[in-house]
């Protein structure tokens, strides 16, 4: 299992690369477009002085082309998010971090005649939906933020998504034989930068400990 998750990894860095989402030949009409909205935050107290911001996202991908597109939509799912400090700050900062959701328990039928259940079909102007959970650390004012966390105040956040984790010449294959069936998208997607503020609450309840 770890082997599978250090693999998927490796893949995931390639795939969310910027020669990946800026070098890859797109199809010159259909357009997969992704929008995220932040639906809920949440605070709680990861230790005495330090918190965690918990964002509720929801992601939208629309078709916006003139075919039909079908992408992955099962488990494992690799993304960065980027959060920038508003502009006009007295010291700008970025945090770009790694995500992953994969579950090596659960087998997915992914090379197949046709798209099997953890794909899903677009048609032109349709919406898929899906939800996401995005944490971060907020540092107390006057305490050195390092590079992973963030300080109270304005921001923006941004996600940079993959719609593929499998090998790219099994996706080009997949690509050529599921074409009667609609175009198999595998780029990495960009969502645009959305708003929000990060405040420190008054008395945050004490962060839930995985079980």
């Amino acid at each position: 299992m770890m082997i599978r998750s250090l693999l998927l990894l490796v893949t995931a860095l390639v795939w969310l690369s910027p020669a990946s989402v800026n070098g890859q030949v797109k199809p010159a009409k259909p357009s997969l477009e992704l929008t995220a909205e932040i639906i809920r935050q949440d605070y709680c107290a990861a230790g005495s002085d330090a918190l965690t911001l918990e964002m509720d996202l929801k992601l939208r991908y629309r078709n916006a082309g003139k075919q039909k597109l079908i992408f992955y939509r099962g488990h494992d799912l690799f993304y960065q998010t980027r959060i920038r400090s508003a502009a006009g700050g007295a010291r700008p900062y970025e945090v770009l971090f790694l995500n992953s959701r994969y579950f090596d328990s659960e087998f997915e039928a992914i090379d197949q005649a046709e798209p099997g259940k953890v794909f899903v079909s677009l048609s032109p102007g349709a919406v898929y939906e899906r939800s996401l959970l995005v944490g971060i650390g907020l540092v107390p004012e006057g305490v050195e933020r390092g590079g992973s966390a963030i300080a109270a105040g304005d921001h923006t956040l941004q996600l940079i998504v993959s719609t593929w984790y499998k090998p790219r010449s099994l996706a080009e294959k997949l690509r050529k034989q599921w074409e009667p069936k609609g175009l198999l998208w595998f780029d990495p997607l960009v969502s645009a930068p959305i708003h929000f503020l990060a405040e420190r609450p008054p008395s945050p309840a004490p962060c839930k400990r995985a079980s």
